[in-house]
């Protein structure tokens, strides 16, 4: 395997329904099955787990970062902490060494990008490559911190969070939206846009906040419906 296959920036992107695009989606569905058989083994062993897993989350950010670096000499208009996995990985961290429930609303809603970034990936490289991996150990961990709160500590969605959640989003998103020209950034894909490319700003942006609103609120009923569910399925 060349260096520029699992090192350089050069290295070509996956293709979305390609076979890596497959291998990611496995992947997550796997780990999510395992937890979701493991309930006791989790609840049980929680302080390990999260141990384990913020280890590997740090391990992550250091290969991100350290890619960002020695690569492309951390240039700013993408090696900032600004997308919003990653911001969404610094809450994680927080999250697994402090086991602050209140962060999880955050993780939850900002963690449906992740759903997203995974169904149409964008300039995603492949498995193989160190900054595929970092994806991969990235997006796995935010989308399951949630289910593992869930089993280990009881936690649950509330509306209160996602009131909290979405005001953090549209400070996050203000921020983005006009950092993203004075630095050429692509935080938030505001730049190389995954929908809609031709559509001006004064559509794209406050039809993006609608839909991330309404799919904030999708999330949350869902979430609650399965909780009520699973509740019932215990107590009978």
């Amino acid at each position: 395997m060349s260096m520029i296959s699992w090192w350089s920036e050069s290295a070509p992107f996956i293709q979305i329904f390609g076979g890596h695009h497959f291998i990611y989606i496995s992947i997550i569905v796997f780990l999510l099955i395992l937890l979701l058989r493991k309930k006791e083994k989790v609840k049980k062993h929680r302080k390990r787990i999260a141990a384990v897993v913020l280890t590997i989350f740090i391990l992550q950010q250091i290969l991100l970062y350290g890619w960002y670096i020695f690569e492309t000499g951390f240039d700013i208009s993408e090696s900032l902490p600004l997308h919003i996995s990653r911001i969404t990985s610094l809450f994680g961290i927080y999250f697994l060494i402090t086991k602050n429930l209140r962060v999880l609303d955050i993780i939850f809603f900002f963690g449906l990008f992740a759903y997203a970034s995974f169904l149409y990936p964008q300039r995603v490289y492949p498995i193989y490559h160190v900054i595929g991996l970092s994806f991969l150990i990235n997006h796995a961990i935010t989308l399951l911190l949630p289910y593992f709160a869930y089993i280990a500590y009881d936690w649950r969605p509330k509306f209160s969070g996602l009131k909290k959640a979405y005001a953090a989003f549209l400070v996050y998103f203000t921020f983005v939206y006009f950092l993203n020209p004075m630095i050429d950034g692509n935080y938030f894909y505001l730049k190389h846009r995954p929908f809609l490319q031709h559509w001006p700003d004064y559509l794209y942006v406050p039809g993006t906040l609608i839909v991330v609103f309404s799919g904030f609120l999708l999330a949350y009923f869902v979430a609650r419906l399965i909780s009520k569910w699973t509740e019932k399925q215990r107590l009978s």
